[in-house]
């Protein structure tokens, strides 16, 4: 965060905590908010630890919508909410207490279901047992994250006897799915979005799942053994086509690899330092994208620069992501839903994929209408790691894009700035400089119209940097000036080259 900034913060809360709160945090637990909010608590909590003094507020939302609001001793004047991650059903407390930290009045939503009792996607399935399954579906697309925004800023107001000047939204993953959601639907709840790898397409990636998981199925399952192997032959063909061998990978999109040309194949046996003919057959549907019988691209491929991660997600016996996308399968991506009985292995990309596009009306924030958002002044930061192993990070650019064409790249840019950054996996780590503060360019841009020409990021070893680079505003990317450090972002300056590469 930039001192400007910080100075701003501290002066706010100090004017404001000087006033003191409107009304007693248990107060609130007795005020209506809505024939639809149930406050169950409300409640001072001191100091102690690495937490402020506080209001804990917890409650309800019809049907079943828990939410937390905390709301600090000593405020900034700002409202920020935080994200979800996977298929939610918990509060987001760690990102909530991050924000409280920073004096921010905070909140999360569990979206209204209980992961535990519910887990996966089993919440969204209409049953006499569960007959509010549809709207709870609606409640995770999107309705939770606005009716708890609404009631959050009603809180502030009735606590501090003053709304927040400015609200913000953090999220990434799920998260960044239900900040589009909340730009594209209601534009007016937050003056500022942190959109990090947002899930888009998100019918489109459970079904990019389902396919790498039949792709992984009887010979052509790659053993995580020879993941390195994979990664090492990745980064040979790959990492120089931005004219440095520095381990980052700038763009996939400008690397040629393929599986069946520059792997090492076996031919006495399968061994660890070679592949069979179905282990690359295998591969090839993984980078060559989910299709039907006729050959037409459904969904993009993986972008080479993850393998080195796949293990947790797309190869080898995953906990998480496989389950996960046959749950959202079976429970609610499917016209009709299929039920508990249904297995990702009978997937029909022919016939298939036109069933999730009721689902995908609810649930992807593909509108490319911000205008609304534009007009009232709102500002988006997305921003998406090219080695991102979990979401596909190429359906936000082609968002980006389509958004792009239609309002017009001055009027894009004015509210709307795409960052990606190379190397970085899902929502931070890997190889690349991920370690930016989102949050504090936002605030500059929404609060002083400094728009973000251009960001620093960093690789943090052990909590320190390493290396830094310029991260630049798609479609720009950085490149080496060719004399100093390759180690440090001075030495680099961002350079527009090709608009598009997204693969068609």
């Amino acid at each position: 965060m930039s001192k400007s900034t910080l100075l701003l913060l501290s002066v706010t809360a100090a004017a404001l905590s000087a006033a003191g709160p409107a009304m007693q945090c248990d107060a609130l637990a007795a005020k209506a908010f809505g024939k639809d909010v149930k406050i169950d608590s409300a409640t001072r909590v001191a100091a102690k630890e690495n937490l402020p003094e506080h209001c804990d507020v917890r409650g309800v939302i019809w049907p079943e919508a828990r939410f937390v609001i905390k709301l600090p001793a000593v405020w900034n004047d700002r409202f920020q909410m935080v994200g979800n991650g996977g298929t939610a059903g918990v509060l987001s407390m760690g990102a909530v207490d991050a924000a409280l930290r920073k004096g921010f009045a905070t909140a999360s939503t569990d979206t209204g279901h209980d992961a535990a009792k519910e887990p996966l996607a089993t919440f969204a399935y209409v049953t006499p047992e569960n007959p509010n399954g549809r709207r709870k579906l609606l409640d995770f697309a999107y309705l939770a994250v606005h009716e708890t925004a609404v009631l959050s800023k009603q809180v502030i107001q009735a606590y501090y006897g003053s709304g927040a000047r400015y609200s913000y939204w953090v999220g990434c993953s799920t998260g960044g799915r239900q900040g589009m959601q909340e730009a594209q639907r209601y534009p007016e709840d937050f003056d500022g979005l942190v959109i990090g790898a947002p899930g888009l397409f998100l019918t489109g990636n459970v079904m990019r799942r389902i396919w790498v998981g039949q792709s992984q199925m009887g010979e052509g399952a790659l053993p995580v053994e020879k993941l390195p192997l994979l990664n090492k032959r990745v980064y040979e063909k790959c990492d120089a086509t931005d004219g440095l061998v520095d381990g980052v990978i700038d763009d996939p999109r400008r690397c040629d690899f393929q599986p069946v040309r520059d792997l090492p194949k076996c031919s006495g046996g399968d061994t660890a330092e070679c592949f069979t003919a179905p282990q690359i057959a295998g591969l090839a549907k993984i980078y060559g994208g989910v299709r039907n019988s006729k050959g037409k691209l459904l969904f993009p491929g993986e972008p080479v620069g993850s393998e080195a991660v796949w293990a947790e997600n797309l190869v080898g016996p995953s906990k998480v992501v496989l389950p996960r996308a046959e749950s959202q399968m079976k429970f609610y991506a499917l016209d009709p839903p299929p039920g508990p009985s249904w297995s990702y292995t009978s997937f029909h990309f022919d016939k298939d994929p036109a069933r999730t596009a009721k689902a995908g009306k609810d649930v992807n924030p593909l509108n490319p209408d911000l205008a609304p958002l534009k007009k009232r002044g709102g500002k988006i930061i997305q921003y998406s790691g090219w080695a991102d192993q979990q979401v596909n990070p190429l359906p936000g650019i082609t968002y980006y894009e389509t958004v792009n064409k239609r309002m017009g790249e001055a009027a894009t840019r004015d509210c709307y700035r795409l960052f990606m950054v190379p190397g970085m996996f899902h929502c931070g780590g890997g190889p690349g400089c991920g370690s930016v503060d989102w949050l504090a360019a936002l605030m500059d841009w929404v609060e002083k119209g400094a728009a973000p020409a251009q960001l620093t990021g960093a690789h943090l070893e052990k909590g320190l940097p390493t290396r830094t680079r310029p991260l630049c505003p798609y479609p720009q990317v950085a490149r080496y000036k060719g004399t100093g450090s390759t180690d440090e972002a001075l030495n680099f300056e961002c350079r527009q080259l090709q608009v598009s590469l997204t693969p068609q």
